[in-house]
């Protein structure tokens, strides 16, 4: 019997499968051809396909320095290039120029045609002043026992004016001396102190560009203060540090005038005074003096007053 020739196996199966491989081949070198043309399409400054893991890779890497400059430690340790440009501040806006402050006003020395559009208001001390030791053309309102409580609604007949609101709103004054209190030192400062404003205002209101100089109250005598103490000087002090608060170095002055009526001891001298509170006759000019040193004089309160020239005729 002849014996039956077998193919190896691996080879029939092959053989059974080449339609799959070719198949398999052909899809291949399709893909091939694809890739190629799309290589070849792409243009150059185009960035490459991403491959996985590669940025990732990238992001890990440490930045080279960009330069060789040196590099040296902080504070906290890190290292630092020498040569690093600054930081940039940022811009700011520039800064608004703060309003200018009004130039401080000094006192000056003048003599008594300075009085010449100035009213005096006050009590029997003002008199007195006015009386003994008058001054230019001043006038005055002023009447014993006058307070600040009163001043505005009193008329005062012996100086022929119909009340002290009818004299301020009937004439111009380039100056208003004010010097009231004593006769008040045994109302409670706070009230006093209210109504004190309440009638600088107002004369404020009706001579809107006068000067007014506030005059502190005047001290007594150390006997009159053990006779009566509520002439007492921390009292009056007490009235006074509330006067001068009211005054803003600009159009209204505080005036101590107690600075030249003072025995060394916050009180009136003895010798100045017949009853421990009024001046004599003599010694006004003490107060008076220390007005005429104490002037302000500004470009709307000129001194001496400037006199026209008459023009010269052919």
């Amino acid at each position: 019997m002849e014996r039956n020739r077998k193919q190896p196996v691996g080879l029939a199966a092959l053989i059974n499968q080449a339609p799959l491989v070719l198949t398999l081949i052909a899809a291949g070198l399709v893909f091939l051809m694809i890739m190629a043309f799309k290589g070849c399409s792409k243009k150059p400054d185009e960035a490459p396909d991403f491959v996985p893991g590669a940025a990732t890779e990238e992001a890990t890497k440490p930045d080279a320095p960009t330069d060789s400059a040196d590099l040296i430690p902080t504070e906290s340790g890190e290292l630092t290039p020498t040569d690093a440009p600054e930081t940039e501040a940022p811009e700011t806006e520039a800064p608004t120029e703060a309003p200018t402050e009004p130039a401080v006003k000094t006192y000056t020395t003048v003599d008594d045609s300075y009085f010449d559009d100035v009213l005096f208001i006050g009590d029997s001390r003002t008199d007195g002043l006015c009386l003994y030791s008058p001054m230019g053309n001043a006038r005055h309102y002023s009447s014993q026992s006058m307070t600040i409580y009163k001043i505005m609604e009193t008329t005062d007949a012996a100086y022929g004016y119909n009340g002290l609101r009818a004299l301020l709103k009937g004439e111009k004054f380039g100056k208003i001396y004010l010097m009231l209190g004593i006769n008040e030192v045994g109302y409670a400062t706070d009230s006093f102190a209210s109504k004190y404003k309440e009638v600088v205002d107002e004369i404020r209101a009706a001579q809107p560009d006068a000067l007014i100089y506030l005059q502190s109250i005047l001290y007594v005598t150390q006997k009159h203060e053990q006779n009566y103490p509520v002439f007492a000087t921390a009292g009056i002090k007490e009235k006074n540090e509330k006067i001068k608060a009211l005054a803003n170095g600009t159009d209204i002055f505080y005036l101590e005038v107690n600075d030249c009526l003072n025995d060394g001891t916050d009180h009136l001298p003895s010798e100045y005074t017949g009853d421990g509170a009024h001046l004599k006759a003599k010694y006004y000019s003490l107060w008076h003096n220390y007005l005429l040193e104490h002037a302000i004089v500004d470009a709307a309160h000129p001194w001496p007053k400037q006199t026209e020239t008459p023009e010269s005729t052919e």
